[in-house]
């Protein structure tokens, strides 16, 4: 065999072992994609990671769980059931996006967004929220004087974060037909808006609220750690009975237009 047939041979060799190679990787790749959702979550380092799912099934491009827990602060948060879409072009980008939907129509909060991660960032987009003041606070671990009801709406334009915290924020929140019950009385809260950004990688939101016997404002101001502060001030409506009014007492003395202090802080456990 002289120098030449050997030069085919092995070119021949050469791509028997590239279309093998091809052929197994795409069998491998089918075989993934068509895998349950729920075999392919059991191979995974699930007790290494933030995010608990119960209930899969589905596919892991597309599939749904009948409860999602997120473990990104001391107290465990707790979501119903979730569904998901994986966009398979945005693979050939580097990034992993994925269409999410949250609960339903009778689940304790409502929601739908895209959710893209590459190698340094994760982005939520077009993302909206629908839940009641009472779940928000019971599933977030706060403590609040007292009882909150009402409507909470948020909708987050864009989201950026990586791991030092939050990196670009376009959104806002409402919460309405807010009511609170406390030692101090019944009070009706009205409506609250709050407009959201990002601030030396702390979540920043800028809230005001109006109803017929209180407005009200402030900052509020969140980091990684879960360490919040609230300051702003409180200005109740001469027509609230006295015996509300004393209660105002125990936020500090009021300014020359009537206003409290309100200066709060803690952290979400």
């Amino acid at each position: 065999m002289n120098a030449v047939e050997q030069n085919m041979k092995r070119r021949k060799i050469g791509k028997v072992v590239l279309l093998s190679t091809i052929g197994l990787v795409s069998y491998s790749g089918f075989l993934i994609a068509n895998m349950p959702a729920e075999k392919l979550w059991q191979y995974l380092p699930t007790d290494q990671l933030p995010v608990q799912l119960a209930g899969i099934n589905g596919t892991p491009w597309k599939g749904s769980a009948e409860s999602i827990t997120l473990a990104l602060s001391r107290t465990p948060l707790v979501l119903p059931s979730i569904r998901w879409q994986i966009d398979t072009g945005s693979l050939l980008q580097g990034d992993l996006k994925i269409a999410i939907e949250l609960g339903g129509a009778a689940s304790p909060i409502e929601g739908e967004g895209i959710v893209t991660l590459d190698q340094q960032t994760l982005t939520l987009e077009n993302l909206e929220l629908d839940t009641t003041a009472q779940w928000l606070v019971s599933a977030t671990g706060g403590k609040v004087p007292g009882e909150l009801t009402g409507n909470v709406f948020l909708q987050l334009d864009e989201l950026v974060m990586n791991n030092s915290g939050c990196t670009q924020l376009r959104g806002d929140a409402e919460w309405t037909s807010s009511r609170l019950s406390s030692p101090f009385g019944q009070f009706d809260l009205g409506s609250s808006t709050a407009e959201l950004s990002c601030q030396n990688k702390n979540l920043i939101a800028k809230v005001s609220q109006k109803s017929p016997i209180i407005n009200s404002y402030g900052d509020f101001q969140i980091g990684t750690s879960g360490r919040y502060t609230f300051t702003g001030k409180m200005t109740p409506n001469s027509s609230l009975p006295d015996n509300m009014k004393q209660g105002f007492s125990l936020l500090g003395r009021a300014d020359s237009n009537g206003a409290y202090p309100l200066r709060f802080r803690g952290i979400v456990k």
